[in-house]
């Protein structure tokens, strides 16, 4: 099934399902957020890549009200939800996009996403960060919240069962779950070291992992100046 379709499909309940899914749920988003260097006041754009229902965005325009936001998703039905979240919010625009396939237009203080890049490939993702970087402005950051692969079989699996075990105490339901791991079968989830190395390649400087738990990270990069 094309990734359009999957998160069509699951755009009425991907919300409800977040913070069960996501045992790390604040430290994971808060930490991405933290890494945001501008005031609360302040006036800045942001891309939102994968935004999906909007989420991730409503958060970082909670404490930047100022903030002008666009997202970006390969989902109509997501965006359609995003749309919903901020009905009658002025700064903020919609693009049903696919940043795999299509470059990014536009130029941007903060580029941000969470759980959306691990759908590339090694090669997609090499491509996806160049168009980043071509989008930000001379000393913008962008900022990725999102799963990773063990470095070996062994601590993969480690990730799995972790996930598992949170996601039952969390309250997922077996029918949840079954949900979450059909959806994973479209992940194409890299390695950290990897992603870092990418992300170096590509120009990007201060490139750092800030927040790990199994396999979920917080990183970021910056545009030279």
């Amino acid at each position: 099934m094309r990734i359009a379709k999957i998160f069509d499909v699951a755009a009425n309940d991907y919300d409800a399902t977040r913070r069960k899914y996501i045992s790390c749920f604040d430290d994971f988003y808060g930490v991405a957020i933290e890494q945001i260097p501008f005031k609360a006041d302040e006036h800045f754009s942001v891309l939102d890549l994968g935004a999906g229902t909007g989420l991730f965005s409503e958060m970082v325009r909670s404490l930047y009200p100022n903030a002008t936001l666009t997202l970006t998703d390969i989902s109509p039905e997501m965006l359609g939800k995003a749309r919903e979240r901020f009905k009658g919010t002025t700064g903020i625009h919609y693009l049903n996009h696919d940043y795999i396939a299509q470059p990014i237009d536009g130029e941007y203080d903060v580029v941000i996403s969470a759980l959306s890049l691990h759908h590339s490939t090694e090669t997609q993702l090499d491509q996806v960060f160049s168009r980043v970087y071509s989008c930000l402005k001379p000393g913008g950051i962008f900022i990725n919240a999102d799963q990773i692969l063990g470095r070996t079989p062994r601590i993969e699996q480690m990730y799995e069962q972790a996930w598992l075990e949170q996601a039952e105490s969390s309250g997922c339901t077996p029918e949840e779950i079954k949900v979450a791991m059909k959806r994973m079968e479209s992940d194409k989830t890299l390695p950290l070291t990897l992603q870092l190395d990418l992300l170096e390649k590509t120009g990007f400087s201060t490139v750092n992992c800030w927040y790990q738990y199994y396999r979920y990270a917080v990183y970021s990069g910056v545009k030279t100046a």
